[in-house]
């Protein structure tokens, strides 16, 4: 029934998006994001429709739908055409019989592609409203639904994500969830509907009760860092409290203990073979990086058995530890920076890093024009402090995950760029608008 529905609502969309191509690009990015097949047992499992909106959006660029002229010049657009370069050469001088080249890379360029186009269609405030929908509407959609069932369980439910992507892992699926949270709350704070407003404060509460009972630790740094941050930031002081306080004496009061129990091994790591399991892997990727400094090893090599026996042994950026050789069997990065570092040397690791930071350096520069610009650009000031706090939550939290190539935290650092042009060019038409005219006396 679930197909049937979703095909009706795909026949009723594609032709608003042959319409207007800002449709097709919001198609595009949702359904990237939501990966709907996934929940799917009928006809529409295995349909390519993520890939038949992507297609449709770049046959309207290129068919002219979207003059050229309108692209937006910046300085993130070169930070990825660089990263795809340089992904692309390590992918090329990867380690051979190594299954998970292929994969990561696509989904890597994928991810790029979708920001890079992002220049063509958000320009003014509805298009960056319209983003973080998408985002909500797609992304969200996992915790809600995890969110509901940790409720219903009475926090007995194993959160899993979309299977076969990125997020089928709980830890990956919590730390994603925590970039979401600083957008529904912009949304709700800008909403003028006061039952949607309601229902972006409904699901910021379901995803905070995801994530905390989902059990996973980096998840819950992350949240934590979210709530502190923005208790801090936020104009909104008094619901910021009231929001996190509630979030934590929920989760006190309902969590079973096996969550509350491996949360507290978060103060004694030295004791946890999970957490000591991630050394070891940050200690081999750091290994590969050091014998392939400008390319890495490859998409994932750390995880390629025969690619960690060669370097289990070595002590890597990690020597200092003295740790013995490992025993077990080849692990994931467990680390945004082991895993770019692994995969594609440290000059990845240096264009990843420059990536990130420069969405912060961006949302300083909006802080200040938007303070001259005053109330009416109060929104891109607060939109500003949200993405940035989303981009810190995937910093945080990413230190304990591989999901160094999700497309969501590239959406965002493009969309904090174009934020930043968006005010620039209200706040030189001010200046503009200020200046006397030629033969004014």
């Amino acid at each position: 029934m679930r197909d049937l529905i979703f095909a009706l609502m795909l026949l009723v969309a594609l032709p608003l998006g042959m319409a207007r191509p800002f449709n097709a690009y919001l198609l595009w990015g949702w359904t990237a994001m939501l990966a709907p097949t996934t929940y799917f047992y009928g006809f529409m499992v295995g349909a390519r429709v993520n890939l038949v909106c992507a297609l449709l959006t770049l046959l309207l660029l290129a068919l002219g739908r979207v003059p050229w002229r309108n692209y937006q010049n910046n300085a993130v657009t070169w930070l990825y055409v660089l990263f795809a370069i340089h992904a692309t050469l390590a992918y090329w001088f990867a380690y051979g019989d190594n299954p998970n080249n292929d994969q990561y890379y696509e989904l890597l360029l994928k991810g790029l592609l979708f920001a890079v186009v992002m220049p063509f269609f958000v320009r003014e405030r509805v298009h960056f409203h319209a983003m973080l929908i998408v985002i909500a509407l797609g992304l969200g959609v996992h915790g809600v639904l995890n969110g509901l069932k940790t409720v219903v369980s009475a926090g007995g439910h194993l959160m899993l994500g979309p299977q076969g992507t990125m997020l089928n892992d709980r830890n990956h699926l919590s730390v994603a969830l925590a970039l979401v949270l600083p957008l529904l709350f912009y949304l709700h704070s800008y909403t003028v509907n006061r039952l949607i407003r309601l229902g972006y404060l409904g699901a910021f509460c379901v995803l905070v009760l995801a994530i905390l009972g989902g059990g996973s630790r980096g998840g819950f740094i992350a949240v934590s860092v979210v709530g502190a941050w923005w208790i801090l930031t936020t104009r909104r002081k008094g619901l910021a409290v009231v929001l996190v306080m509630a979030a934590v004496m929920g989760f006190l009061a309902f969590a079973p203990e096996n969550i509350t129990n491996r949360m507290s091994t978060i103060e004694d790591m030295n004791d946890d073979q999970s957490f000591m399991g991630r050394v070891f892997a940050w200690r081999v990727s750091s290994a590969i990086a050091l014998a392939n400094p400008v390319f890495g090893g490859g998409f994932h090599a750390v995880q390629v058995q025969w690619i960690w026996d060669s370097f289990k042994a070595d002590p890597g950026l990690l020597g200092f530890l003295q740790l013995p050789v490992p025993t077990f069997s080849a692990k994931a990065a467990h680390s945004i920076y082991f895993e770019v570092m692994g995969d594609l040397g440290f000059v990845g690791l240096g264009l990843f890093l420059l990536i990130l930071l420069r969405a912060l350096w961006s949302r300083q520069a909006i802080k200040r024009v938007t303070t001259r610009l005053g109330a009416p650009y109060q929104w891109a000031g607060d939109m500003a402090d949200m993405l940035m706090l989303a981009v810190l939550a995937f910093m945080v939290g990413g230190a304990a995950v591989s999901l160094g190539y999700y497309e969501v935290i590239y959406m965002v650092v493009m969309l904090m760029e174009l934020l930043r042009l968006h005010v620039g060019r209200a706040r030189a038409d001010t200046v503009g608008q200020a200046l006397p005219r030629k033969g004014a006396m």
